[in-house]
């Protein structure tokens, strides 16, 4: 069973998945019978009516070249979903100015295309709330169903639309977002490394270096994915593979693209330290920093790093 929890932003490793309310129906397409085809078909149409907002507003359309992703799990693209979700929801809050979300029951099970579907449906209505705000009554024509899509392709346009996003929201993801997302996953693979609870094995924060810049940081935590994946390989888990070569030559970075990279990374740490059966264990002892800048964010993705690379030389 591989679930989420999200309590005031934290994803929580008790493989209970709860979602965000935002008064959709049920689709049209039984639960069994929904593929990656299908979630594909919808992810495209909301990012082409993302994108009738986008000229709307008169925001900038995003350029950048989409993730090569060779292999995903349904796991990987819900967590992105996610995320895309919480972003189409803070762009209607600030639009309509009404609070946008709630807490819905727990839903537990395997993660399959069905729930992702249900996710991106959820942010269509976040969208379709901003274009009735926009006075926009018409929509992007419904693309062609694509039978031959998989959860890689997936993946990619989510990261896409989401991206897009990025440029239409006014209140931006900051350093301090990326920083809770990389301490989760820290303690996370601290768990993987402790033998003992009342002993809880952290990794070693290395020395801050200041002037730290979001692609240093995006490349850290490119470097953390990369050995999460060879955990993961010589576990025999089905884990992200991602073309990481092209992604390291990256210059053209902000905070949220490592905040959406942060987000990859927790899931598949998440899920590798539920196979490993790690402990549980309390966040690293680390103070939190009163103001978070990359340079911080650099520093604990250091930790993580130095954690991976021990969990690794034990596998």
């Amino acid at each position: 069973m591989i679930g989420l929890r999200l309590v005031v932003g934290a994803i929580m490793r008790n493989l209970a998945v709860v979602l965000l309310f935002l008064g959709v129906g049920s689709t049209a397409i039984a639960e069994e019978e929904t593929t990656s085809a299908h979630v594909f078909q919808a992810i495209a149409q909301l990012g082409a009516d993302v994108d009738l907002v986008r000229e709307v507003m008169g925001r900038p359309e995003s350029t950048t070249d989409p993730w090569i992703v060779i292999e995903a799990e349904s796991r990987h693209v819900f967590y992105q979903a996610l995320t895309l979700l919480r972003k189409a929801n803070r762009l209607a809050l600030e639009v309509t100015e009404e609070q946008r979300a709630g807490l819905l029951p727990a839903a537990e099970g395997e993660i399959e295309p069905a729930l992702v579907l249900d996710v991106i449906n959820r942010a269509r209505v976040q969208i379709d709330a901003v274009r009735s705000e926009f006075g926009i009554t018409y929509r992007a024509e419904p693309p062609e169903l694509e039978a031959d899509r998989s959860s890689a392709d997936v993946l990619r346009e989510i990261v896409q639309v989401s991206r897009q996003l990025n440029f239409l929201i006014d209140r931006k993801f900051r350093p301090a977002d990326v920083y809770g997302r990389l301490v989760l996953a820290a303690t996370y693979v601290a768990g993987a490394l402790t033998v003992d609870e009342t002993v809880p094995d952290y990794g070693e924060l290395p020395p801050f270096e200041s002037g730290k810049v979001p692609a240093d940081v995006y490349r850290r935590v490119l470097e953390c994915l990369e050995l999460a994946t060879v955990i993961g390989d010589k576990r025999g888990v089905d884990v992200l593979k991602l073309n990481l070569r092209r992604e390291l030559r990256r210059r053209d970075i902000g905070p949220a693209d490592v905040y959406d990279l942060a987000t990859t990374l927790l899931s598949e740490v998440a899920y590798l330290t539920l196979v490993i059966d790690a402990k549980d264990v309390d966040a690293p002892p680390i103070e939190r920093p009163k103001h978070i800048f990359p340079s911080h964010v650099y520093q604990i993705a250091g930790m993580l790093q130095d954690e991976l690379a021990r969990l690794e030389g034990r596998m």
